[in-house]
């Protein structure tokens, strides 16, 4: 936008008439008119050439041929000057001069010159080593070369030169401008530009085209914001400028970083899917790694996001949902799903960490995603040394059947199942307590723990006040068809046929006679078995302690006799020990 300071030289009839009034002088000296133009002769009654005089209140220039100059460029005494079209020396004001070489690849219609009030042309001198820059009236402040040309565009400060071409944004470090504006940029500034390396570049919208259209930040000492020298960069990047009160970070030629960052991000994409073994040399570091990382956890921490490319502020101690970064993780990024991350106070993504956050917790993998529903995982206090998922091929839980195998399976090697809420959107934080759990379309009762260092964990015990049992949060109970379950609890949960029961504990078969007995079982507990029956004892009292009866609610039978679907009849002692197994024909 041309400034309304800059205006360009303009013929005023009143001072043409003014001056011609001072210069009435007696013949020989002084000023004289001559075939139409002004001449000035000194007091000898010689001709003055190439030489300033003055009339009334302005300065007037008279070439070598000896003739008033008029509307033109004066350079004089290695200055330049301007002489307005009634000759007089122009001060305190901008003038547009037409540019020969206009037309030319990167070459304006007219340079702008500011000519201050002793005449002279702003320019860069032989003592200035590097860019030449001066702040005029209006507090707007401009540049200019060595022979007063407004400088404009993209501007080196190891000489003050203007660069052009493709390259010109990187290889400068200050911005003044179109040709017709020239003011420094301080603050922000959007600006396009082409960048010839970005099919090399981390791949994103449109913002990382060839042709892009980028903001810069510039310092007040018009110098724009990179990450050259700073310390709190990391690589060629700086990711911790604080501006009105957000973070923002620059690459190594002062783009502001928009979308997923790293400085020096892994172009080996194979290894992002690399699972690094449970352990702790898989718990990620607090700080951001100076090597590149060999772990999954400390090579997505070199990772940040700084929202969209028209805010760009850094994610600070808050929550945000995007589609995963090219380089971060491919095969997510390709698939477009977008997914909930937390990002530190440094900015850094938490990572395979179970994270307090405004009092509740959440759960992260190594990619950075937050985890939600049902989760069997492998932890070290707050770390998370390992998450399996629930169709994982060798420890599935996405079925009833499987999620019981796995259970058996996790908690003898340490494994628990957790649960986050599913509103992902509006929550996503553990759950304790009683809940409801969807597996394959149907709904289960857990129950996970509420305090303590294992809180989250599915209860994998026996609830002595509710006398109900549980293994991996999961309520056991018999379905319908069965009506009652004998479950093994020793050292794990595990659901037994009548057989398989009856192996265990090596019953001996056996059969009451034309009249019905008295027959006593295991734990001395006694009971009357019908004639011609069949039934099932065993010598060790084992059961007390390690299998229970369960019915359709879930909860332990403590006495009785209960019939399960395949017709046996279990009888309990009163203690929930399992005492007899009879067959009544």
């Amino acid at each position: 936008m041309r400034k309304q300071t800059k205006i360009a030289a303009i013929v005023s009839a009143a001072a043409l008439l003014a001056i011609g009034a001072s210069m009435t002088s007696f013949a020989a000296t002084g000023w004289q008119e001559e075939d139409g133009s002004w001449v000035y002769y000194n007091k000898n009654g010689e001709q003055v050439t190439d030489q300033w005089e003055k009339s009334g209140a302005n300065w007037f220039y008279l070439g070598d041929d000896g003739v008033m100059a008029t509307d033109q460029l004066i350079e004089y005494n290695d200055n330049y000057y301007y002489v307005d079209a009634n000759g007089a020396m122009v001060t305190d004001r901008w003038i547009a001069i037409d540019n020969e070489d206009a037309g030319d690849e990167d070459e304006p219609d007219v340079h702008w010159y500011y000519f201050q009030a002793n005449g002279k042309a702003l320019k860069k001198g032989d003592s200035h080593e590097h860019i030449f820059k001066k702040t005029l009236p209006g507090g707007k402040t401009y540049a200019f070369d060595s022979e007063g040309r407004m400088l404009y565009g993209w501007v080196r400060y190891s000489d003050g030169e203007r660069q052009t071409g493709d390259t010109a944004w990187k290889e400068a470090e200050y911005y003044f401008g179109d040709e017709n504006d020239g003011a420094m940029s301080v603050g922000w500034r959007e600006i396009a530009l082409t960048d010839d390396d970005a099919e090399d570049a981390q791949p994103g919208d449109s913002f990382w085209d060839e042709d892009q259209v980028r903001w810069f930040y510039f310092k007040s000492s018009g110098k724009k914001e990179n990450g050259s020298g700073n310390s709190d960069g990391v690589g060629s990047g700086k990711l911790n400028k604080k501006i009105n009160g957000k973070k923002y970070g620059f690459d190594e030629y002062g783009r502001m970083i928009a979308d997923w960052y790293a400085a020096t991000p892994d172009e080996d994409l194979s290894k992002q899917d690399k699972y690094y073994a449970s352990g702790s040399d898989a718990i990620h570091g607090k700080n951001l790694p100076s090597s590149k990382a060999t772990n999954v956890d400390d090579y997505t921490r070199t990772f940040m996001y700084f929202s969209s490319p028209e805010d760009g502020a850094r994610h600070s101690k808050s929550w945000f949902k995007v589609v995963p970064g090219y380089y971060q993780y491919l095969g997510k990024y390709e698939d477009g799903d977008d997914y909930w991350y937390y990002a530190d106070g440094d900015g850094y993504l938490v990572t395979s960490e179970i994270k307090s956050i405004k009092g509740k917790k959440y759960a992260f993998d190594n990619k950075g995603r937050m985890k939600k529903g049902l989760q069997l995982m492998k932890v070290d206090g707050n770390d998370i040394l390992d998450i399996i998922a629930d169709d994982d091929a060798g420890h599935p839980y996405d079925t009833e059947d499987d999620f019981k195998k796995t259970a058996l399976w996790a908690k003898a090697n340490e494994y628990y199942f957790y649960y986050f809420s599913n509103d992902e959107d509006h929550d996503g934080s553990m759950k304790t307590g009683n809940q409801t759990v969807t597996i394959d379309g149907d709904n289960f009762t857990f129950k996970f723990k509420k305090s303590g260092t294992e809180k989250g964990q599915g209860e994998n015990a026996i609830d002595k006040d509710k006398h109900k049992v549980y293994m991996g949060g999961m309520l056991f109970k018999a379905d319908k068809d069965d009506k009652v379950k004998i479950l093994s609890v020793n050292g794990g949960v595990e659901a037994l046929d009548v057989d398989d029961f009856l192996i265990k504990v090596k019953a001996d078969k056996k059969q009451t006679g034309e009249s019905s007995e008295k027959i006593e079982g295991a734990g001395g507990i006694s009971v009357n078995v019908k004639k011609n029956s069949t039934y099932y004892k065993w010598t060790e009292d084992t059961t007390s302690k390690n299998y229970v009866l369960v019915n359709t609610s879930g909860a332990m039978v403590k006495s009785g006799s209960k019939k399960d679907g395949d017709g046996y009849k279990i009888v309990t002692d009163g203690k929930y020990g399992i005492s007899l197994i009879v067959v009544e024909d």
